[in-house]
């Protein structure tokens, strides 16, 4: 079969593409107070990294940048992050390792903390233990962090101590403050930058919000209509094996995706019910009543499926309009249909269908978030559950995508 060559092909270009694509116009401040404009390989990093990789031209060399040689580092209004030493809790919020004590566990840290907020009142961000921790700043003073801890009391029952209320309504002081209801304020980003932000202005002081994301995520709902190339192959202990010639059919599919909000967009969950067939004939000698009576005889494997992929897709972007992406699945036949396989003549052939789950892998290119093109591999996998018969079926498909959600 030639298309798996086909495939392997784009998979090695479009990594070979994906190396040229990943670094965005950004800046760092040395340590020394210099300020050097560079590309960023901005990898939209859900905590504090430790290191980051730069370069001073487009063809330059890739060089690393940390806490102890950068004090700062971002892009244009699209993030920024800034070495402070700071004092971050280190408990546990699982349900399972909560501990009794209310106070936090502070231990100083030097670390990039990422900016969501900058102005008046600034707020920062970072990841500690899988659980989110944010910081503020007043007059771009000294960084604290907002207080919110989990703890156990009497029987067993959750706690909260829930300290940045009060932390942020002493400082958040102005002619309007009555409007902060400080009391639901959530411990979560969208509720903490929404009153920064009103803090700013009610203070009328400008304020440069970090949050924005230039990628569209949520749900995606695409027609994926296509062709497929299949083939199969059938073979009875002692027998000759039976290979079926490769059949194009077409595939039709509809496909709901989740675009991930981390890592600037580029991963994403998808599933994707699709009707695919095959008919593939064969002619074949098989034996009828008596042993020693042969005669030729036509089998036939038809295949009709209802099949349901789901799976994972990377998105690496060549700019506004256009990304490349790669993406892995498993497969698994909701229903068979009518599928069987069958001998124009009683004998040897006429076996139940039976579908095993397989894996696929794709590449592609998707443009204005809009249209898409995709080449597909299924691995081989058995037809038929008989301990003596083999069977393979193979296929590769092409499939053209329209978004229309």
């Amino acid at each position: 079969m030639k298309h798996p060559l086909l495939f392997i092909f784009i998979l090695i270009s479009t990594i070979s593409i994906f190396a040229q694509t990943e670094y965005e116009a950004g800046y760092i401040i040395m340590k020394n107070n210099q300020k050097i404009d560079c590309l960023i390989k901005n990898e939209d990093w859900k905590g504090s990294p430790t290191t980051f990789n730069y370069k001073l031209e487009v063809n330059g060399e890739e060089k690393i940048g940390n806490i102890s040689n950068i004090s700062e580092f971002g892009s244009e209004n699209n993030f920024k992050y800034v070495v402070a030493t700071v004092n971050v809790d280190q408990s546990d919020n699982k349900v399972d390792y909560l501990s009794e004590d209310r106070n936090p566990i502070l231990k100083e840290e030097t670390l990039f903390l990422k900016v969501l907020v900058e102005g008046k009142a600034s707020l920062f961000y970072t990841l500690k233990g899988g659980y989110s921790r944010f910081f503020y700043s007043m007059d771009y003073g000294k960084i604290e962090q907002l207080i919110h801890k989990r703890y156990l009391i009497t029987n067993g029952n959750i706690a909260e101590n829930n300290r940045y209320k009060q932390q942020l309504a002493s400082d958040f002081m102005c002619a309007n403050s009555k409007e902060f209801n400080f009391e639901k304020l959530e411990y979560k980003k969208s509720s903490l930058i929404r009153i920064f932000e009103n803090y700013n202005s009610c203070e009328n002081a400008s304020t440069i919000v970090y949050n924005h994301k230039n990628f569209k995520y949520g749900f995606n709902l695409t027609l994926r209509p296509g062709i497929t190339f299949s083939s199969a192959s059938l073979q009875k202990s002692g027998k000759e094996k039976l290979d079926f010639d490769e059949q194009t059919s077409i595939r039709i599919g509809l496909e709901a995706e989740y675009i991930l909000p981390f890592n600037n967009g580029k991963w994403s969950l998808f599933i994707e019910p699709t009707y695919r067939n095959y008919k593939g004939e064969k002619e074949a000698v098989i034996f009828e009543e008596f042993p020693t009576l042969k005669t030729n005889s036509v089998i036939t494997v038809s295949y009709n499926s209802i099949e349901l992929p789901f799976g994972a897709r990377y998105y690496m972007f060549l700019g506004k309009d256009a990304a490349i992406f790669l993406n892995g699945a498993a497969v698994i036949d909701l229903s068979i249909l009518d599928s069987e396989i069958s001998s124009a003549k009683a004998g040897g052939y006429n076996l139940d269908f039976s579908s095993e789950t397989t894996a696929a892998f794709g590449a592609g290119f998707k443009f204005k978030d809009k249209y898409s093109l995709e080449a597909r591999y299924y691995s081989p996998k058995k037809i038929t559950n008989y301990v003596n018969v083999t069977s393979s079926f193979h296929s590769f498909s092409l499939i053209a995508g329209y978004n229309f959600l």
